[in-house]
C-alpha cells in the first residue's frame, strides 16, 4: 500500500530501525554496511531529525534515540591503516592504502586492534616486512571513503581523526594516466600488481565520482599546488568527454550505453573541478549541452497507460499526471533516477524543463506504509531507492517535511476531501513549492550528494 501523503514520521521510523537491525537478505551486502549506515544516517539528516541538526523539530524526533557517538566511532574503525612508501624520485615518501572499507567481514579491523586512536600520528603504519600479515582484501575502496566521510560530516564530526594526507595521496595514486580512477587501493602489492591487470573491470565514471568528491572536500584549503596536484584536471575531464554516447549521455566507460547513474557521475565531477561551464562552452563539442538535456528530458515518461496508471489513480483520487523516471531509454522508471537524472538537469539550471509536480507525485506513490521508499509502485522498500527518494525530495519540493504543522495541514484537507475549492487550494499550493524548490538547493549541495539539509555540516568545517 502507498501513500501520495509524505509519511515523514514513518521515514524517520524505517531509518532509524535500519541502524539497528536489518533483515537477513542484506546479509549479502556485509561488504557495503558502510554505505547502508550512510543512507540512514543522511536520510535521517534530510528529515531534519540528527541531534547535530540546526532545524531539528517535531515531536517525533524524541523517539529518535541515536548514539551518534557510536557510530563515528564504528566509522573510524572502518579507516584502513596506510602504508608508508618510499619513492626512489622522490624526496617525500607518500602514503597508498588511505581511506575506508566497508564493514568488519574481516573480523576485527585492524586499526581496532591498535591502541586507541584519536589523531592520525598514532597510526602504526603497515611497513614493508609487516605486509604478509595482512589480509589481501584488507583495503580501502574509493565508493566506502567517499560515503565515509559523508557520514561523519552528517553527524556533524570535525574530521579530526581523518588521516586526510594518507586518504589524499591514495587519491592521487589510483589515478590512471587516461584520467580515470581505479576503486581499490592495495597496500599488498601483489594485489595492485592483479588491478593493473584487471583494471578496466573498476575504473569507470562511478570511482572518478567518488575520488572528485573526496578531493574536493578534503583538498587544503589553499587548494592544490600548481607543481604537485592532487588530481589531474584535465586528463580526468578528457576522460569523461569520451564517455559521451551519440544520444548526448555518458555511460560508464567509453563506448558504453549511456546511463542516468553515470551521466550524473560525470557532470557532477565536472561541476566539482570547475570547469563544467567551460566544457558545455567548447566548441569542439558544440551541441552536447543539447544533447544531454534533451536526453534527460525524455527520461521522464507518463505512467497513463501503463500496469501503474490505474493504482496511482485510484489511490490519488485524482487524474493529474504522474510521470517517473527512468535510467535508459525503454526502461522501466525508478524513483533513484528522479535524483541521478534530475541532479544532472539541476547542476546544468535545468530542471524546470521537467514536470516536477508529477514526478513528486510518482516519487509519493512509491512509498510504503513501512516508511522508506520502493524502486517501483508496490514494492518493498529498500535503503538506496528510499535515501535518493529523499534526496529527490529534498531537491524538488518537500520544504515542509520537517514541519509538523504541514503534516497537519495534510490531515485537515484529507478530511474535507469532498470539498473541491479546499482540495483544489491545497493542489495548487503544492504545485507551487514544487516549481519553488527545483531552483533552492544550490548545485554544490547536489554535486557532493549532500542536500541543504545536511550541508551545514560542511560549512561548519571550512569555518574552522
Amino acid at each position: 500500500m502507498t501513500t501520495d501523503k509524505f509519511e515523514r514520521t514513518r521515514h524517520i521510523r524505517y531509518f532509524t530501525n535500519c541502524l539497528q537491525s536489518l533483515p537477513e537478505q542484506y546479509a549479502a551486502a556485509d561488504t557495503n554496511r558502510l554505505t547502508l549506515v550512510h543512507f540512514c544516517v543522511q536520510s535521517l539528516d534530510i528529515l531534519g531529525c540528527l541531534p547535530t541538526h540546526p532545524n531539528c523539530c517535531g515531536k517525533v524526533d524524541q523517539e529518535v534515540n541515536l548514539d551518534t557517538q557510536a557510530i563515528i566511532g564504528w566509522v573510524y574503525g572502518l579507516q584502513t591503516i596506510p602504508t608508508l612508501v618510499e619513492n626512489d624520485d622522490d624526496e617525500c615518501a607518500t602514503y597508498i592504502g588511505g581511506g575506508f572499507k566497508g564493514g568488519t567481514y574481516l573480523g576485527d579491523v585492524a586499526s581496532c586492534r591498535k591502541d586507541d586512536i584519536t589523531c592520525p600520528q598514532q597510526y602504526s603504519l603497515v611497513e614493508e616486512e609487516g605486509e604478509e600479515d595482512q589480509h589481501p582484501y584488507d583495503h580501502s575502496h574509493l565508493a566506502m571513503t567517499y560515503v565515509g566521510i559523508c557520514t561523519l560530516l552528517a553527524l556533524g564530526d570535525d574530521l579530526s581523526r581523518l588521516h586526510k594526507t594518507a586518504i589524499l595521496q591514495t587519491v592521487k595514486s589510483l589515478q590512471k594516466e587516461d584520467g580515470s580512477f581505479m576503486a581499490i587501493s592495495s597496500n599488498n602489492n601483489d594485489n595492485n600488481e592483479q588491478n593493473e591487470e584487471n583494471e578496466d573491470d573498476d575504473c569507470d565514471l562511478r570511482f572518478l565520482y567518488t575520488a572528485i568528491s573526496i578531493w574536493y572536500l578534503l583538498k587544503p584549503t589553499d587548494s592544490d599546488s600548481n607543481d604537485n596536484p592532487i588530481i589531474n584536471i584535465q586528463t580526468a575531464t578528457n576522460y569523461i568527454l569520451s564517455c559521451i554516447t551519440y544520444e548526448g549521455s555518458l555511460g560508464l566507460t567509453p563506448g558504453r550505453e549511456g546511463h542516468g547513474g553515470s551521466t550524473f557521475c560525470g557532470i557532477a565531477s565536472l561541476f566539482l573541478m570547475g570547469v563544467l561551464d567551460d566544457v558545455m562552452n567548447r566548441e569542439e563539442i558544440k551541441g552536447w549541452k543539447d544533447d544531454l538535456i534533451r536526453w534527460c528530458v525524455s527520461r521522464q515518461y507518463s505512467l497513463h497507460g501503463t500496469i501503474y496508471s490505474n493504482t496511482i489513480s485510484e489511490h490519488n483520487g485524482s487524474t493529474n499526471q504522474v510521470a517517473g523516471m527512468c535510467g535508459r531509454p525503454n526502461k522501466l522508471e525508478d524513483t533513484c533516477y528522479s535524483y541521478w537524472v534530475g541532479g544532472t538537469l539541476h547542476l546544468l539550471n535545468e530542471a524546470h524543463l521537467l514536470d516536477g509536480w508529477a514526478l513528486r507525485d510518482y516519487v509519493l506513490s512509491c512509498q510504503s506504509t513501512y516508511g522508506g521508499f520502493g524502486k517501483l509502485v508496490g514494492e518493498m522498500p529498500d535503503k538506496l531507492h528510499s535515501f535518493y527518494s529523499l534526496a529527490w525530495l529534498s531537491l524538488s519540493v518537500e520544504q515542509g517535511c520537517c514541519d509538523e504543522e504541514e503534516d497537519e495541514y495534510v490531515n485537515e484537507t484529507y478530511k474535507d476531501d469532498k470539498d473541491n475549492k479546499q482540495t483544489s487550494t491545497y493542489n495548487n499550493e503544492r504545485r507551487r513549492q514544487v516549481d519553488e524548490s527545483l531552483h533552492q538547493l544550490s548545485r554544490l549541495d547536489c554535486a557532493l550528494g549532500i542536500c541543504s539539509k545536511r550541508i551545514h555540516a560542511l560549512q561548519k568545517r571550512q569555518e574552522r
